[in-house]
């Protein structure tokens, strides 16, 4: 019997973590099973996101006004991953991107309106 060739897209957790993708992703979906791929790789994105934010050596105060448990704060997290991961943003765009998201929130804007304000400048590069 032939070995199955694998077909279609890879998962976003081999893109990122390479070898480790099944670890990856078990971390970054805290073992829940999803519906669909999409639902994992936002899960990743985000994930992928804080361990930079937490990691960074930039002081971010008030961090936990976006990565706290409020899962639609996880949206901002999602397009910060993508933007270091998907777009090449450096480290220093990103936590720059993420203060500037945490000023907004304290501002009184919505997660959805922050989250097209990302979207859109990692699209376009005009923030």
């Amino acid at each position: 019997m032939e070995k199955k060739r694998g077909r279609g897209r890879p998962r976003v957790a081999e893109r990122i973590a390479g070898g480790s993708a099944d670890m990856y992703e078990k971390l970054a979906t805290d073992g829940r099973k999803f519906r669909s791929r999409r639902s994992v790789a936002d899960a990743t994105y985000a994930f992928s996101a804080a361990i930079l934010l937490s990691k960074s050596g930039y002081v971010i105060e008030d961090l936990d006004v976006i990565c706290g448990e409020n899962y639609q704060c996880r949206s901002i997290l999602n397009q910060l991953g993508r933007m270091y991961r998907t777009e090449g943003y450096s480290e220093k765009d990103v936590v720059k991107v993420a203060k500037a998201a945490i000023q907004g929130k304290k501002d009184g804007h919505s997660v959805k309106e922050i989250e097209q304000y990302i979207k859109h400048g990692r699209k376009t590069g005009e923030w």
